[in-house]
């Protein structure tokens, strides 16, 4: 009978310690400390707080977006211990993903104090992340993948110009960039919530992402002014006929030879192409990233 009570509370111990050891394991976490080193605490995201939205990555693991009772913002991927912090955010959703190269590029929209819009573009591989902060408070940007998967092109409207940003083999590249055509740059929103192009009829809407964001409205338009009223002849006291027999006659046009057919179209193709601005190659500033490696 003592063995079997021993055996029973040996086997409860083992039991016990392997429940907490995964308690811990899954409630823990390590966060960068600005020092270069981490942190390791308690994960309160995964314990008590709430996962916003889940994304995979190409590898076929998953990535959470969690926000922690606190109510600060952090990712963390199913096979990894650290988290990426999404520092200084009040609001946070995964806004876009996609497989660019080698890796899957998530694209964060975050709201901070005094910025309505501010992005995060993180490029993972494994436990590998590239992350870099871009936006200007003001806009959503618009995201196009190119055709062969290999680059992301990241436009924001910069007055008649777009600031594009473009990641592409490991790097987030900045340029300004002339407007192709068809685009608004004065659009309102400049792209929808899933950073697709939108139409300038389109009106943002306070809260309309189901964010929780508050943004005022664009002020409405000021009304057009009322036609001015057409004249009337005879309230002038003149008829069309009065007027033109006391206008004086005009002289005779001075005759001017016509140019050749074949030199009006070759005069407007020149000047056409004098208005297009010359082909350039703009040059691109490359945005350095955080490096994180959530093996560490």
């Amino acid at each position: 009978m003592t063995m079997y009570k021993n055996f029973a509370s040996a086997h409860w111990r083992k039991l016990i310690a392997g429940v907490a050891a995964g308690i811990l394991l899954t409630g823990c976490a390590m966060t960068p400390n600005g020092r270069g080193g981490v942190m390791v605490g308690l994960d309160t995201a995964e314990l008590f707080g709430t996962p916003v939205s889940t994304f995979r990555l190409r590898d076929g693991t998953e990535g959470t977006l969690r926000k922690d009772p606190q109510g600060k913002y952090s990712i963390k991927l199913s096979q990894a211990f650290r988290v990426v912090p999404l520092a200084n955010a009040i609001t946070a959703r995964v806004a876009r993903v996609e497989n660019v190269g080698e890796r899957t590029v998530v694209i964060v929209e975050t709201q901070e104090r005094g910025c309505a819009y501010r992005y995060a573009v993180l490029a993972f591989q494994g436990t590998d992340v590239l992350q870099w902060t871009v936006g200007n408070c003001k806009d959503r940007p618009r995201v196009e993948l190119a055709a062969d998967a290999k680059s992301l092109n990241i436009d924001f409207p910069n007055y008649n110009r777009l600031s594009r940003m473009i990641y592409t083999d490991n790097r987030l590249l900045n340029a300004s960039v002339a407007v192709p055509p068809g685009v608004d740059t004065r659009a309102q929103p400049f792209a929808d919530d899933a950073l697709r192009a939108t139409g300038p009829a389109i009106a943002a809407m306070p809260g309309s992402d189901g964010s929780g964001r508050v943004i005022p409205a664009p002020p409405a338009a000021a009304p057009a002014p009322a036609p001015a009223p057409k004249s009337n002849s005879r309230a002038a006291g003149k008829s069309r006929r009065q007027v033109a027999q006391e206008t004086p006659a005009a002289a005779p046009a001075r005759s001017v030879p016509s140019a050749p057919a074949a030199a009006v179209p070759a005069a407007r193709a020149a000047d056409s192409a004098s208005r297009v601005p010359a082909a350039m190659s703009f040059q691109t500033e490359e945005i350095k990233p955080v490096v994180i490696d959530l093996r560490k």
